[in-house]
């Protein structure tokens, strides 16, 4: 996903491992045979998903933590490690996702940051201990780190993205730079529907603190939870939740998910007069995450002007 970063004492645990992996900063990439692709690391799928339409499929992606579960709480493993810094690139999320790479010795001139040149406009959060879900025990980073549900981060990560890979593949440049255009109206569209949407509803409810960037780019104040869709809360946290609840529209008010949350669930929040927008961290359809994640969009908004 996305969100949360590793608390010291997961750092320590796999810093052992991860300096096995160590390389010098400026060790050439493996080398590749003839007509075999340059290969690029994506720290996630939404990152994924830019990679591959840039590069118009001209590029091996290397995905180690895709059988892991979420690439946010993914650390690698000694020989990860070294698959990583061989790469033709490596590209970071940044903006705290990789809290493991400060210490992998990662190629610097291979290596690009995608927010480094959008840090003022990254988020701080207050840190808390706590746990739910598979990964236990954790705290959510000290910087929100969703950053590419935002339009104008995504931009700046695929303009990131895009120059770095004009760098690898030259002679591509033309075209990587025809595709970046392309991508830049699913941006415009994402841009359109945020608007649709805090025109509509301006305060939403959300079950995780996951939609920071969301929030910033459409200007809708967002109160969350720690909530996983398939963990009925404690009666205490409902109580909490109504609460928060009450300082909401009535009838109804709207609560961000990232995944279907279970009947019992549904049905709870239902006599709390809250519906459900289900909002994935990476949307996935057809023709890849920002034509995904602005057709989603469209569709919560023509719910909301349905209601």
């Amino acid at each position: 996903m996305h969100r949360v970063a590793a608390s010291l004492s997961a750092l320590a645990t796999v810093l052992a491992a991860i300096c096995l992996g160590c390389a010098p900063a400026s060790e050439p990439a493996a080398p590749r045979a003839a007509g075999e692709k340059p290969r690029v690391y994506a720290p996630n799928a939404a990152l994924a998903s830019m990679i591959r339409e840039l590069s118009g499929d001209g590029v091996e992606l290397v995905v180690p933590w895709q059988d892991g579960g979420d690439p946010a709480f993914w650390r690698p493993s000694a020989d990860a490690v070294r698959e990583i810094q061989s790469c033709d690139l490596v590209v970071l999320n940044g903006a705290g996702y990789e809290p493991w790479a400060s210490q992998a010795a990662l190629p610097r001139a291979r290596t690009v940051d995608t927010t480094a040149g959008v840090k003022a406009r990254l988020i701080e959060v207050e840190g808390e201990v706590h746990s739910h879900g598979p990964e236990g025990e954790h705290s959510h980073s000290t910087i929100a780190s969703t950053t590419w549900l935002s339009p104008e981060l995504a931009r700046a990560q695929a303009d990131a993205i895009a120059s770095r890979l004009s760098q690898l593949l030259p002679d591509q440049a033309t075209a990587i730079a025809g595709r970046r255009k392309g991508l830049e109206e699913s941006f415009v569209e994402i841009d359109a529907q945020l608007a649709r949407i805090k025109a509509l509803e301006p305060r939403w409810l959300a079950s995780h603190p996951v939609y920071q960037y969301l929030g910033q780019a459409a200007g809708l104040e967002i109160e969350s939870v720690h909530w996983e869709p398939g963990e009925m809360p404690p009666e205490q946290e409902w109580t909490k939740f109504r609460l928060t609840r009450a300082a909401f529209p009535r009838p109804t008010a709207w609560m961000l998910w990232e995944g279907e949350p279970g009947p019992e669930i549904r049905a709870v929040l239902e006599k709390e007069g809250v519906r459900v927008a289900i909002v994935p961290l990476v949307p996935d359809e057809d023709g890849g995450f920002a034509k995904s994640y602005a057709a989603l969009l469209g569709r919560i908004a023509a719910e909301l002007e349905r209601r």
